[in-house]
Protein backbone atom coordinates (compact mmCIF):
# COMPACT_ATOMS: atom_id res chain seq x y z
CA UNK A 1 0.00 0.00 0.00
CA UNK A 2 1.71 3.37 -0.87
CA UNK A 3 2.20 6.07 1.82
CA UNK A 4 -0.63 8.71 1.79
CA UNK A 5 -0.32 11.87 3.60
CA UNK A 6 -4.30 13.31 5.18
CA UNK A 7 -4.66 17.31 4.99
CA UNK A 8 -2.56 19.86 7.32
CA UNK A 9 -4.70 20.68 10.28
CA UNK A 10 -4.06 23.70 12.10
CA UNK A 11 -4.85 23.15 16.39
CA UNK A 12 -7.60 25.23 17.51
CA UNK A 13 -7.37 26.98 20.69
CA UNK A 14 -9.36 26.04 23.35
CA UNK A 15 -9.85 28.01 26.62
CA UNK A 16 -11.74 26.91 29.97
CA UNK A 17 -11.67 30.10 32.29
CA UNK A 18 -8.25 31.59 32.92
CA UNK A 19 -6.65 28.19 34.15
CA UNK A 20 -7.11 25.77 31.08
CA UNK A 21 -6.32 26.85 27.01
CA UNK A 22 -5.34 24.06 24.79
CA UNK A 23 -4.05 23.79 21.02
CA UNK A 24 -6.50 20.86 20.26
CA UNK A 25 -6.22 19.08 16.93
CA UNK A 26 -9.19 18.53 14.62
CA UNK A 27 -8.88 14.85 14.48
CA UNK A 28 -11.95 14.53 12.65
CA UNK A 29 -10.74 17.22 9.90
CA UNK A 30 -7.37 14.48 9.25
CA UNK A 31 -10.34 11.10 8.43
CA UNK A 32 -9.41 7.64 9.20
CA UNK A 33 -4.94 8.56 9.33
CA UNK A 34 -5.35 9.04 12.91
CA UNK A 35 -6.47 5.85 14.28
CA UNK A 36 -6.07 4.84 16.97
CA UNK A 37 -6.01 8.47 18.48
CA UNK A 38 -9.03 10.25 19.01
CA UNK A 39 -8.37 13.16 21.19
CA UNK A 40 -4.81 15.06 21.05
CA UNK A 41 -4.85 17.99 23.47
CA UNK A 42 -1.64 20.31 23.79
CA UNK A 43 -2.40 21.83 26.98
CA UNK A 44 -1.00 24.47 29.98
CA UNK A 45 -3.10 24.49 33.69
CA UNK A 46 -2.11 26.20 36.41
CA UNK A 47 -5.03 25.09 38.80
CA UNK A 48 -7.68 22.69 39.52
CA UNK A 49 -10.25 22.53 36.33
CA UNK A 50 -11.56 18.93 36.51
CA UNK A 51 -13.08 17.24 38.99
CA UNK A 52 -12.97 13.37 39.63
CA UNK A 53 -14.41 11.64 36.45
CA UNK A 54 -14.55 8.26 34.72
CA UNK A 55 -13.49 7.12 31.44
CA UNK A 56 -13.98 3.29 30.16
CA UNK A 57 -13.13 2.02 26.37
CA UNK A 58 -9.77 3.77 26.16
CA UNK A 59 -6.67 4.60 27.20
CA UNK A 60 -6.42 8.35 28.54
CA UNK A 61 -3.08 9.62 28.69
CA UNK A 62 -0.87 12.27 30.14
CA UNK A 63 2.59 13.37 29.04
CA UNK A 64 4.45 16.06 30.88
CA UNK A 65 6.58 18.04 28.91
CA UNK A 66 10.18 18.78 29.54
CA UNK A 67 9.90 22.28 30.34
CA UNK A 68 6.88 22.03 32.09
CA UNK A 69 6.91 24.32 35.08
CA UNK A 70 4.85 22.38 37.09
CA UNK A 71 4.09 18.81 37.98
CA UNK A 72 1.15 16.69 37.59
CA UNK A 73 -0.87 14.92 40.31
CA UNK A 74 -3.09 11.89 39.06
CA UNK A 75 -4.91 10.15 41.15
CA UNK A 76 -7.50 7.12 40.74
CA UNK A 77 -10.00 4.46 42.28
CA UNK A 78 -7.20 1.98 41.84
CA UNK A 79 -5.43 3.20 44.58
CA UNK A 80 -2.54 5.31 42.11
CA UNK A 81 -1.67 8.67 43.77
CA UNK A 82 0.86 9.32 41.34
CA UNK A 83 3.07 13.19 41.48
CA UNK A 84 4.83 13.08 37.51
CA UNK A 85 7.14 15.80 37.04
CA UNK A 86 8.39 17.20 33.99
CA UNK A 87 9.45 14.72 31.25
CA UNK A 88 7.22 11.71 32.85
CA UNK A 89 4.12 9.81 31.44
CA UNK A 90 0.90 8.11 32.97
CA UNK A 91 -0.93 6.29 31.03
CA UNK A 92 -4.84 5.41 32.87
CA UNK A 93 -5.69 1.84 30.63
CA UNK A 94 -9.67 2.26 31.59
CA UNK A 95 -10.58 -0.73 30.49
CA UNK A 96 -14.64 -1.44 31.58
CA UNK A 97 -14.37 1.79 33.29
CA UNK A 98 -12.32 3.48 36.35
CA UNK A 99 -12.29 7.30 37.76
CA UNK A 100 -9.26 9.33 38.21
CA UNK A 101 -8.61 13.13 38.94
CA UNK A 102 -5.91 14.75 37.22
CA UNK A 103 -4.47 18.54 38.39
CA UNK A 104 -1.47 20.53 38.74
CA UNK A 105 0.31 19.68 42.24
CA UNK A 106 1.14 23.32 43.01
CA UNK A 107 -1.89 25.66 42.10
CA UNK A 108 -0.28 28.43 40.29
CA UNK A 109 2.59 26.57 38.88
CA UNK A 110 1.71 26.20 35.19
CA UNK A 111 2.06 22.05 33.73
CA UNK A 112 2.62 21.80 30.01
CA UNK A 113 2.11 18.57 28.37
CA UNK A 114 -0.37 16.47 26.52
CA UNK A 115 -3.67 15.09 27.07
CA UNK A 116 -4.17 11.84 24.24
CA UNK A 117 -7.34 9.23 24.32
CA UNK A 118 -6.21 5.95 22.70
CA UNK A 119 -8.88 3.91 21.46
CA UNK A 120 -8.95 0.57 22.58
CA UNK A 121 -10.27 -2.44 20.34
CA UNK A 122 -13.44 -4.34 20.88
CA UNK A 123 -11.39 -7.07 22.23
CA UNK A 124 -9.82 -5.06 24.95
CA UNK A 125 -12.75 -2.58 26.52
CA UNK A 126 -13.47 -4.35 28.96
CA UNK A 127 -10.47 -5.45 30.58
CA UNK A 128 -9.88 -4.65 34.40
CA UNK A 129 -8.41 -1.53 34.42
CA UNK A 130 -4.69 -0.81 34.81
CA UNK A 131 -2.56 2.38 35.12
CA UNK A 132 1.40 2.78 33.87
CA UNK A 133 3.92 5.73 34.64
CA UNK A 134 7.13 6.37 33.84
CA UNK A 135 9.25 9.13 35.44
CA UNK A 136 11.79 11.31 33.32
CA UNK A 137 14.80 9.43 34.11
CA UNK A 138 12.87 6.00 33.38
CA UNK A 139 12.21 7.40 29.55
CA UNK A 140 14.91 5.86 27.05
CA UNK A 141 16.59 8.41 24.58
CA UNK A 142 17.76 7.54 20.78
CA UNK A 143 20.83 10.47 20.15
CA UNK A 144 22.35 10.61 16.50
CA UNK A 145 25.54 11.91 15.58
CA UNK A 146 23.99 15.26 14.34
CA UNK A 147 22.22 16.10 17.81
CA UNK A 148 18.56 14.65 16.91
CA UNK A 149 17.18 13.28 20.48
CA UNK A 150 14.12 11.18 20.58
CA UNK A 151 12.54 9.80 23.86
CA UNK A 152 10.73 7.04 23.61
CA UNK A 153 7.97 7.35 25.84
CA UNK A 154 5.88 4.46 24.63
CA UNK A 155 6.97 1.51 22.31
CA UNK A 156 10.43 1.58 20.24
CA UNK A 157 12.28 3.08 17.98
CA UNK A 158 15.94 2.62 16.38
CA UNK A 159 16.52 -0.05 18.60
CA UNK A 160 15.22 1.71 22.08
CA UNK A 161 12.59 0.43 23.70
CA UNK A 162 10.32 1.88 26.41
CA UNK A 163 9.44 -0.28 29.75
CA UNK A 164 6.43 1.14 29.32
CA UNK A 165 3.82 -1.48 27.16
CA UNK A 166 -0.09 -0.75 27.09
CA UNK A 167 -2.19 -3.78 26.06
CA UNK A 168 -2.07 -2.56 22.35
CA UNK A 169 0.49 -1.95 20.27
CA UNK A 170 1.65 2.14 20.60
CA UNK A 171 4.92 4.54 20.37
CA UNK A 172 4.87 7.99 21.84
CA UNK A 173 7.93 9.46 20.79
CA UNK A 174 8.88 13.07 21.66
CA UNK A 175 11.82 14.13 18.86
CA UNK A 176 14.07 17.27 18.98
CA UNK A 177 14.66 17.39 15.51
CA UNK A 178 18.11 19.23 14.15
CA UNK A 179 18.87 16.86 10.73
CA UNK A 180 16.87 14.34 10.13
CA UNK A 181 14.96 11.23 12.14
CA UNK A 182 13.69 8.26 10.20
CA UNK A 183 10.14 7.36 10.90
CA UNK A 184 8.96 3.58 10.46
CA UNK A 185 5.62 2.70 9.13
CA UNK A 186 4.75 -0.54 10.87
CA UNK A 187 1.98 -2.84 8.69
CA UNK A 188 -1.76 -1.52 9.58
CA UNK A 189 -0.03 1.30 11.92
CA UNK A 190 -1.06 4.81 11.36
CA UNK A 191 1.28 7.34 12.30
CA UNK A 192 -0.11 11.43 13.40
CA UNK A 193 2.77 14.01 13.59
CA UNK A 194 2.08 17.22 15.54
CA UNK A 195 5.06 20.20 15.27
CA UNK A 196 5.18 21.99 19.33
CA UNK A 197 7.86 24.52 18.02
CA UNK A 198 10.43 25.08 14.98
CA UNK A 199 9.59 24.05 11.18
CA UNK A 200 9.98 20.22 10.06
CA UNK A 201 9.65 18.67 6.18
CA UNK A 202 7.74 15.48 6.51
CA UNK A 203 8.95 13.03 3.46
CA UNK A 204 8.28 9.53 2.01
CA UNK A 205 9.27 8.68 -1.48
CA UNK A 206 8.00 11.59 -3.54
CA UNK A 207 5.80 13.38 -1.03
CA UNK A 208 6.78 16.17 0.89
CA UNK A 209 4.97 18.44 3.40
CA UNK A 210 6.28 21.41 5.78
CA UNK A 211 5.04 21.61 9.31
CA UNK A 212 4.95 23.95 11.61
CA UNK A 213 3.79 25.03 14.89
CA UNK A 214 0.54 23.91 16.57
CA UNK A 215 0.17 21.71 12.81
CA UNK A 216 -0.56 18.05 12.44
CA UNK A 217 -0.10 15.68 9.83
CA UNK A 218 -1.67 11.75 9.62
CA UNK A 219 0.31 9.22 7.80
CA UNK A 220 -1.16 5.91 6.46
CA UNK A 221 0.04 2.92 4.08
CA UNK A 222 3.19 0.84 4.77
CA UNK A 223 6.39 0.83 2.50
CA UNK A 224 9.25 2.08 4.09
CA UNK A 225 9.85 4.61 6.13
CA UNK A 226 9.13 8.72 6.66
CA UNK A 227 11.47 11.07 7.14
CA UNK A 228 11.41 14.22 9.24
CA UNK A 229 13.67 16.96 8.23
CA UNK A 230 14.56 19.95 9.70
CA UNK A 231 13.52 23.38 8.67
CA UNK A 232 14.10 25.21 11.88
CA UNK A 233 15.09 22.94 14.79
CA UNK A 234 11.63 21.60 15.82
CA UNK A 235 9.98 19.75 18.55
CA UNK A 236 7.85 17.05 17.41
CA UNK A 237 5.26 14.76 18.80
CA UNK A 238 4.61 11.62 16.84
CA UNK A 239 2.03 9.10 17.79
CA UNK A 240 1.64 5.63 15.76
CA UNK A 241 -0.90 2.78 16.40
CA UNK A 242 -2.96 -0.15 14.78
CA UNK A 243 -5.24 1.10 12.94
CA UNK A 244 -8.89 0.31 15.00
CA UNK A 245 -11.31 -0.57 12.09
CA UNK A 246 -14.31 -0.71 14.28
CA UNK A 247 -17.08 2.19 14.96
CA UNK A 248 -16.79 4.46 17.22
CA UNK A 249 -19.59 5.54 19.64
CA UNK A 250 -18.21 8.64 22.07
CA UNK A 251 -20.36 10.32 24.62
CA UNK A 252 -18.83 12.32 26.97
CA UNK A 253 -16.32 10.22 29.00
CA UNK A 254 -16.75 6.76 27.66
CA UNK A 255 -16.18 5.28 24.04
CA UNK A 256 -17.76 2.40 22.82
CA UNK A 257 -18.75 0.47 19.84
CA UNK A 258 -22.23 0.57 19.75
CA UNK A 259 -25.11 2.81 21.79
CA UNK A 260 -25.72 -0.16 23.90
CA UNK A 261 -22.13 -0.28 25.39
CA UNK A 262 -22.11 3.32 26.01
CA UNK A 263 -25.36 3.08 28.32
CA UNK A 264 -24.44 -0.15 30.10
CA UNK A 265 -21.31 2.32 30.87
CA UNK A 266 -23.45 4.92 32.57
CA UNK A 267 -25.21 2.45 34.17
CA UNK A 268 -21.74 0.79 35.88
CA UNK A 269 -20.71 4.12 36.63
CA UNK A 270 -23.92 5.23 38.60
CA UNK A 271 -23.78 1.87 40.48
CA UNK A 272 -20.50 2.75 41.31
CA UNK A 273 -18.98 -0.06 39.87
CA UNK A 274 -16.00 2.75 38.59
CA UNK A 275 -15.11 3.31 41.87
CA UNK A 276 -15.88 6.41 44.44
CA UNK A 277 -13.03 9.04 44.45
CA UNK A 278 -13.60 12.26 46.59
CA UNK A 279 -12.00 15.74 44.84
CA UNK A 280 -9.25 16.73 46.20
CA UNK A 281 -9.78 20.34 48.15
CA UNK A 282 -10.29 23.18 46.25
CA UNK A 283 -10.92 20.81 42.67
Amino acid sequence: MAIEFSPVVAAHEKRIGDAFSARSVDLGALGDATSPVLVLDHFRIDAPVFGPHPHAGFSAVSYVLEDSLGALRSRDTLGNDIVMGPGGIVWSQAGKGMMHEEVPEVTGRELRGFQIFVNLSSRNKFLEPRVFSLDAGEVPEWRSGGGDRVRVAVGSFEGVASPLVPVEPFSLLDAEVRREIPLGLPPSHRTLVYVLSGTVRVRAGRADTDLGPGQALGISGTGGRAMLECVRTARVLVLSGADIREPVVANGPFIMNDPSQIEAAFARFRAGKMGRLAPLSGS
